[in-house]
């Protein structure tokens, strides 16, 4: 299989607006949780949230049906700057969400309850609900020739970047979007705190205190393009799709194959994939959600087949975990990591765990020259993405 040209990149988060803004927030490990503000929870007490802020989303806004909508073009159009309108290349965007229209939908629904006769509006409101919805708008707005949505939990992000390289692969696009995003839902937060998995201090990845996660929101937008487009567009990639696996070892409902056995298989399908020996990674953006369980498996895959480990961080603490997005926003800051050969810091972690056995790197400069990009989701979904310099 070929490598796949990085064209352009977006992304916005609790980090910031931008690639290079957010990337900056993420490169020193800041902590960027706040108390959830967006809407009442209903819980006991109230979590921290990785929160879009409330100014940046007000200017984006405009002519959108929904908060998932409206990030989702907000990391789009940053990663289709490079590309100017009039060329003849064809466009495709795979889109990756779980949340899809689902803020929407709450807002509805409570107003439904107060006022029955609201029923008139299902139609119109509840007709951006649906995944295939978010992403058929954001193609609209792109002038897209076609697009695919997934949804496959929080290794959907990793797909999305995944089936944009085969797209081009086999000549589907000239060019391919790759987008990854959701929005904070009253859903998310009362389901995963029904599954006492939220840590309402704050998530702390591969930390000896760790108990739970941190929900976040955003949207990470990658342009992969056919060496032929980048060439005739005059861009420089930034870097390359080299490899990507996927696997589902259907372990547990919400629970990871105790040993890992599922993100082993995605690992080496990628390595496979990308033609590379384990020992030329040079460092590893983890999943890291700072649940138990998914930590330990987690690092156990990786023991099996790196030896040594090489330098790993999380974005989780500085991010929330943002489900669907979550790949594809923390492959944006990889790719900037890539670029200023810098492995950042792992924001949360003060205390190492003797089960792990392993800590994140404290942010170190180092020479990058591949990097392996993990989504670990719900239903066993595994998904490995490697982004290389050549």
């Amino acid at each position: 299989m070929s490598k796949t040209p990085i064209i352009g990149i977006g992304a916005i988060s609790a980090a910031g607006y931008g690639a290079k803004q957010g990337y900056g927030v993420v490169k020193s490990g800041s902590d960027c949780l706040t108390p959830l503000s967006l809407f009442e929870s209903g819980l006991k007490e109230t979590p921290l949230c990785g929160q879009i802020k409330a100014d940046v989303y007000k200017s984006l806004a405009a002519d959108m049906p929904n908060r998932t909508s409206v990030l989702a073009m907000a990391a789009a159009q940053e990663a289709m700057a490079p590309v100017k309108k009039s060329n003849r290349l064809r466009l495709g965007i795979t889109f990756a969400t779980t949340v899809a229209g689902m803020t929407r939908s709450e807002i509805f629904y409570r107003e439904l309850k107060k006022e029955p006769s609201h029923i008139k509006n299902a139609a119109k409101e509840l007709a951006h609900h649906e995944p295939a919805a978010c992403a058929g708008i954001v193609a609209s707005k792109l002038g897209a020739q076609g697009f695919h949505t997934l949804s496959t939990a929080c290794s959907t992000g990793l797909h999305a970047i995944g089936m944009a390289k085969r797209l081009i692969e086999h000549d589907r696009f000239d060019l391919c979007l790759a987008i990854g995003v959701d929005a904070l839902s009253i859903l998310t937060v009362r389901g995963f705190a029904s599954l006492m998995l939220i840590d309402f201090t704050g998530c702390k990845p591969f930390d000896k205190r760790r108990i739970g996660i941190s929900l976040g929101e955003g949207a990470g937008a990658l342009l992969l393009g056919s060496e032929k487009a980048a060439d005739q567009l005059g861009i420089r990639p930034l870097g390359f799709v080299s490899g990507w696996g996927a696997s589902a070892d259907c372990h547990h409902m919400t629970a990871p194959h105790p040993e890992g056995e599922g993100a082993k298989n995605a690992i080496h399908a990628a390595l496979t994939e990308a033609g590379i020996t384990r020992n030329e990674i040079s460092m590893i953006a983890a999943h890291g959600t700072a649940t138990p369980d998914n930590d330990l498996a987690e690092i156990k895959a990786m023991r099996a087949l790196f030896d040594p480990l090489p330098p790993f961080c999380s974005m989780k603490r500085t991010l929330g975990h943002t489900l669907a997005a979550s790949g594809a926003i923390e492959a944006v800051y990889a790719v900037c990591a890539l670029n200023d050969n810098y492995v950042p810091a792992t924001a949360g972690f003060e205390q190492a765990d003797e089960a792990i056995g392993a800590a994140p790197s404290p942010g170190e400069q180092k020479q990058l020259d591949h990097i392996l990009k993990t989504s670990f989701g719900f239903g066993g979904n595994n998904a490995a993405v490697i982004i290389s310099k050549v």
